[in-house]
């Protein structure tokens, strides 16, 4: 194992397990992991990779040991990995000599062959914590049944001990569990089995332990879907969500975002919209949030005056006087297609940012990704794009928006960058991205396997430093 480990990062892993349910088969089907690692340094960096079972203990080797050209990056696949027995379930700790970025991707398969699949971002050391917030749990919600499943790793040596409390929408608590972690190890509450929640249940959680964890949800309907998203170590005045959809493109997209107060006090809220090339709010709303109240905006119904040519993207920026966290959640609308895909809405911006998983029809499933830039700061912002193939130390292709070759990024706007477009990068072309700018940005990787049946989508938060 390589010695000089100042950059770690956690992420739950599962290799060909069969999860069954024992009422409802909403989460039955054989599950798989892979995670990608991205070099954010200036020199090849040694990354070691550790894999820890649920009850704490070491599975397979000791470690596995990579090397990451910088701005490169390298995709594990659990499936593939020597003496990481079948069936395994845990979580794996990544760290390195080089700062690194890592995404996680779960898949599962089921018996009809239908695929699901979900993505996030591997959580950094800085964002671990003993208290996190979770702004969407919930038990056969809605029409499309959505049930979510709470997952908390263990990061210490020490064993941990604390609860969850579940919150109805209007802040009153419906329930608390007692979860208890070995050292190392990983425990996951399922929704769908706690009795003490009532069926059709939509709210938010606090995960409350006495070591550091990383926590991370993954939402499921019973069609298949399947999102996953990171917990809340903290809550922020601002939040940025780069992506609001309505009936766009041609699986009819469309998002809703949950917003949840987890301040000492109700909270006034401001929800401001933005449509692209344009710096003046299209909309706005405000509300009031009483504390571990949550609010949830489902776009074609509350922004549906936004959609005046039958289709809308933009972004939204909330502004608030209390903490608040949020997550954007998207599905597609058109006949036939079962897709969905959740994210973390972003607190802050940076004048660099990477994507560690960009695609362009790669694989069998034919995975295509777009990634959305969306500029937070004070100013129109000058952005520069550059791709790197797996293994390559320079850039295959670099991209500006500087008001020459494309036009600046006005403030609060998202530019949207779909590599099926993108005629310099080869088919079947994997690899990262890199984004800077004089202004602050938030990033956001959006994938599709176009060729699978089932749900092929995921989106994951881009990496700022």
């Amino acid at each position: 194992m390589f010695t000089k480990s100042r950059f770690s990062l956690m992420l739950g892993v599962m290799v060909a397990l069969m999860i069954s349910v024992p009422i409802f088969a909403q989460w039955t089907g054989t599950w798989v992991s892979s995670f990608q690692v991205m070099n954010l340094g200036t020199t090849r960096a040694n990354v070691a990779v550790v894999y820890y079972r649920e009850d704490g203990t070491v599975a397979g080797n000791a470690s596995y040991d990579y090397q990451v050209e910088p701005k490169s990056s390298v995709n594990i696949y659990q499936p593939n990995v020597p003496n990481l027995p079948s069936g395994f379930k845990g979580s794996a700790v990544v760290s390195a000599d080089q700062p690194v970025a890592a995404i996680g991707s779960e898949q599962v398969t089921y018996s009809d062959g239908r695929i699901g699949n979900s993505q996030y971002s591997g959580i950094g050391a800085a964002e671990l914590g003993q208290k996190f917030y979770l702004p969407n749990v919930n038990k056969l919600f809605g029409g499309g049944q959505w049930s979510s499943r709470i997952t908390v790793q263990n990061t210490t040596a020490s064993a941990a001990t604390g609860t969850v409390t579940f919150y109805n929408a209007d802040g009153t608590t419906a329930n608390t569990q007692s979860v208890s972690l070995p050292a190392r190890g990983s425990v996951t509450l399922s929704q769908i089995n706690n009795a003490s929640l009532p069926n059709g249940w939509l709210g938010s959680a606090v995960v409350n332990v006495n070591q550091d964890v990383a926590v991370v949800v993954d939402v499921m309907s019973g069609d298949g879907r399947v999102e996953t998203y990171n917990g809340f170590s903290s809550g922020s005045l601002n939040v940025f969500l780069p992506t609001l959809l309505i009936n766009f493109g041609a699986n009819a997209w469309n998002t809703s975002f949950q917003v949840l107060n987890i301040g000492d006090s109700t909270a006034s809220v401001t929800m401001y919209y933005y449509t692209p090339g344009s710096a003046t709010p299209a909309k706005t709303v405000t509300a009031s949030i009483p504390k571990f109240n949550s609010i949830n905006r489902y776009q074609p119904s509350v922004d549906s005056g936004l959609a005046t040519g039958g289709s809308w993207i933009g972004s939204v920026v909330i502004e608030s006087n209390q903490p608040i966290v949020a997550v954007g959640s998207q599905s597609s609308g058109a006949p036939g297609k079962q897709l969905a895909s959740i994210y973390n809405g972003g607190a802050q911006g940076a004048l660099e940012g990477y994507l560690p998983t960009v695609l362009k029809n790669f694989g069998g499933s034919n995975f295509m990704t777009g990634f959305q830039i969306m500029n937070v700061g004070a100013a129109a912002a000058n952005v520069t794009v550059e791709y790197y193939t797996a293994g390559a130390t320079t850039p295959i292709k670099t991209v500006s928006y500087n008001g020459v070759a494309n036009p600046k990024i006005e403030r609060f706007n998202s530019v949207n960058r779909y590599q099926g477009n993108d005629a310099e990068l080869p088919a079947g072309w994997q690899g990262s991205v890199k984004v800077t700018s004089d202004q602050p940005v938030v990033l956001l990787g959006s994938q599709n396997g176009l060729n699978r049946t089932g749900d092929a989508a995921g989106q994951y938060n881009g990496i700022l430093p």
